[in-house]
């Protein structure tokens, strides 16, 4: 008897193991910036899964490393919108970076497959769905959302449990252990990155920054 569908997405995993921690968000100023090397985030633009919101072309490009068990995470997803109108001049980029825990690259995977089929413009329905959830976040639960948006379970399954989905997840944990992200969420505004959760004050700041 073959296995299901679902029960092949469930059981797929990266190569590896996983290593991170969801990062508290910090009182006052945020989380200390670390320089990185600017070309590493070059490549890190460059990949399919880079979720492009905001601005098309911003004087600023703020990248969020994420994973959909992140607390954390969840918190700067609802304020993602305020940040997007306070700030019409940002580029907000969007990178899974499933390192808590299997059950976030079943999501992650789920995830990545949508936008394989939907495109940049309707992933941050998807996105906002998935931290909209209570509880764990995995294959399972992320199938389900997707499905809520209309698409099919088959085609959406194919794509998240194929090679491509694997490789540009395995190069996105490859460049962020390389920037030293070793937590969610993570937050990069080249030169610098930001290791920990920042709230939409402390988002703006470091925009601001940026800026000069």
């Amino acid at each position: 008897m073959h296995p299901s569908r679902r029960s092949v997405l469930l059981g797929l995993s990266l190569s590896g193991p996983l290593s991170g921690l969801a990062a508290p968000a910090l009182a006052g100023r945020g989380p200390e910036p670390e320089r990185i090397p600017g070309e590493l985030v070059e490549d890190t633009l460059a990949l399919p899964s880079a979720v492009r919101l905001g601005h098309p072309h911003g004087d600023v490009i703020m990248v969020e490393f994420f994973d959909y068990n992140c607390p954390w995470c969840k918190r700067s997803a609802g304020e993602l919108e305020a940040l997007l109108k306070a700030e019409p001049d940002l580029t907000y980029v969007l990178m899974n970076y499933p390192i808590l825990d299997p059950a976030s690259v079943e999501a992650a995977r789920v995830a990545l497959g949508y936008l394989q089929m939907q495109g940049p413009a309707d992933y941050l329905k998807l996105h906002l769905g998935l931290f909209g959830l209570r509880g764990p976040v995995n294959g399972a639960r992320a199938l389900g959302v997707a499905k809520g948006l209309g698409l099919d379970e088959k085609g959406l399954t194919d794509r998240a449990a194929g090679e491509p989905t694997t490789r540009v997840l395995n190069e996105a944990l490859r460049l962020g252990n390389s920037l030293g992200l070793v937590a969610t969420p993570s937050f990069v505004l080249t030169p610098l990155a930001y290791i920990g959760g920042m709230n939409l004050d402390q988002k703006r700041a470091a925009i601001a920054e940026a800026r000069g």
